[in-house]
C-alpha cells in the first residue's frame, strides 16, 4: 500500500483514461505523463514536526 496517492475524484477518473500514466518515485514525488507525452510532478512533502 506504499504506492497509494490521495487525488480528488476529477483526477482520479482522468488518470484512468487510456494514455494517462502516474508514478511514485520513492522520494514521494508523483510523475504525471498525459496522452500527448507531457510529464508533470510534484514537490516531495515537506517533513511535519514529530509527535510523540
Amino acid at each position: 500500500m506504499a504506492n497509494l496517492v490521495l487525488v480528488c475524484s476529477r483526477h482520479h477518473h482522468r488518470l484512468h483514461q487510456p494514455g494517462w500514466h502516474a508514478k511514485l518515485r520513492p522520494d514521494a514525488t508523483l510523475e504525471v505523463t498525459d496522452p500527448d507525452g507531457r510529464h508533470w510532478s510534484t514537490s516531495p512533502p515537506r517533513a511535519g514536526p514529530v509527535l510523540v
